[in-house]
Formats: C-alpha cells, structure tokens, sequence
C-alpha cells in the first residue's frame, strides 16, 4: 500500500503505541523509516514513485466466512508465495 500521504495522520496514529516510543525505544521512527525503505527497495531499477510503502495482507474473508481455518488461510498465502519463488528461480537454472 502506498502511505505517501498523510503522514501527519501516520504519526499520530504511531502515537497511540506512545508507552513503546517513551519507553526509549522509537517505534515511531523506525516504522516510518521501515515505509521509506520499503519505497525505495520495492523497485531496483526505477526512481522511487512513494515515499512509503507498507505490505499488508487481506485477511477480510475470516471475517465474512465463519468456516474458514485462519491457519489454512494464512498457508495458502505461503504456499502460492512459494511455488512464485521456486518458479522464478527455476528460470536460471
């Protein structure tokens, strides 16, 4: 998701967890720099489009579907994510 915007909305969103920044360790930087880092590493090749990006998964339909496992759910992800590795490293071989 690109979260270019709105980032005084982000940091006052990041300042609800404030006992993890007060406590020293500063949560709320190293989230928005994670963001940044996200927008940059996300395309190699190419002048970076966001400023912030933030993958996330859809996880809706355990919400709209009583008989759906969320451990089965979630696997299906990893599995689909491995067969997209294996097939793009089996190209240099």
């Amino acid at each position: 998701m690109d979260l270019s915007d709105h980032k005084n909305l982000q940091a006052a969103l990041l300042g609800v967890f404030d006992s993890q920044i007060t406590g020293g360790k500063r949560y709320d930087l190293a989230t928005m720099g994670h963001r940044r880092a996200n927008a940059t590493l996300s395309d190699s090749h190419e002048t970076d489009t966001s400023t912030g990006l933030e993958f996330a998964m859809d996880m809706s339909p355990l919400i709209f579907d009583d008989q759906l496992d969320p451990s089965v759910f979630v696997q299906g992800f990893i599995e689909r994510f491995a067969q997209d590795v294996t097939q793009r490293l089996q190209k240099f071989s």
